[in-house]
């Protein structure tokens, strides 16, 4: 298959994970546990990862386990708080508010490895920062967002800027497969703790969700991750990152007709829309 038609389904498996994580975050309990079992069952299906990227860890010394360690520990914490903020944010407004993790992280590449600055990547941040304004003027901020739904999507949105930074840097060293594995586990391991979870909640959280329905969610995450990876080795990044990002309006869609999300559809759409453009002037 070609990268066009790999990145598209790698799109579609992303939109899906991100309506389907809203459904079922509004159902748990514990955000936490849920977040454990989930990040679990990816673990067990990273291997796979190997089919498509065969690259292998290269030498390996101290320096590079210390900020693969610091990467590790923000994918940790990420995957400790994404399902809080899937849980007390609807998914059509995360998909808009979570892309200010696009100016941050360029803001971060640009100090830490020197990224040029371009025109374009400044009137991307622009629009970023515009689509925000679209959603929230006129409107009380918490009839679409609330303090605490704020606060998960602000958390979720530095910690994947600090996150991609660090996966640009480690995942020369480690390989995608093996560096894939360790960012899987990192969630299961600190979000087994602070606080320590138990027996008891684990198994409440597989009767509100049944563990079948946890490897469909894994597996729409998963897929869509191994096929834009292929689609890398297929066409140039700068074609195929701005297609498997560009969700946010079909998430908007989604989240109208099947997650009952109906507060400002069209202002949500206009946003999302713009939120992709954004991507394609930022690539």
């Amino acid at each position: 298959m070609s990268w066009l038609v790999l990145s598209l389904i790698a799109l579609f498996c992303f939109v899906i994970y991100d309506v389907s994580g809203r459904y079922f975050a509004t159902r748990s309990e514990n955000p936490q546990v849920f977040s454990v079992i989930y990040n679990a069952t990816l673990v067990l299906l990273s291997p796979l990862i190997f089919l498509v990227d065969h690259t292998m860890p290269g030498q390996i010394n101290w320096p590079i386990v210390g900020v693969t360690s610091l990467g590790l520990l923000v994918w940790g914490v990420f995957g400790r708080y994404e399902y809080f903020a899937k849980k007390h944010v609807e998914a059509s407004t995360l998909s808009i508010v979570g892309k200010l993790d696009i100016i941050l992280n360029f803001c971060l590449v640009l100090i830490f490895l020197k990224e040029s600055l371009t025109l374009h990547k400044i009137l991307g941040m622009v629009l970023i920062i515009t689509v925000n304004i679209i959603l929230f003027y006129g409107n009380a901020r918490k009839s679409i967002i609330s303090d605490k739904g704020l606060k998960y999507a602000i958390i979720l949105s530095f910690l994947l800027a600090l996150g991609w930074l660090f996966d640009t840097i480690n995942v020369k060293s480690w390989g995608v497969g093996t560096f894939a594995i360790l960012t899987f586990v990192s969630p299961v391991v600190i979000g087994c703790f602070f606080p320590t979870i138990h027996l008891k909640q684990l198994k409440r959280e597989l009767v509100l969700t049944p563990y079948w329905q946890f490897v469909a969610l894994a597996s729409a995450n998963f897929v869509g991750y191994a096929l834009m990876l292929k689609a890398l080795t297929f066409g140039p990044a700068s074609n195929v990152m701005p297609i498997v990002t560009s969700g946010s309006p079909f998430i908007v869609l989604l989240g109208y007709l099947f997650l009952g999300e109906k507060d400002h559809p069209y202002r949500k759409l206009v946003a999302a829309s713009l939120s992709v453009l954004a991507i394609y002037l930022m690539r």
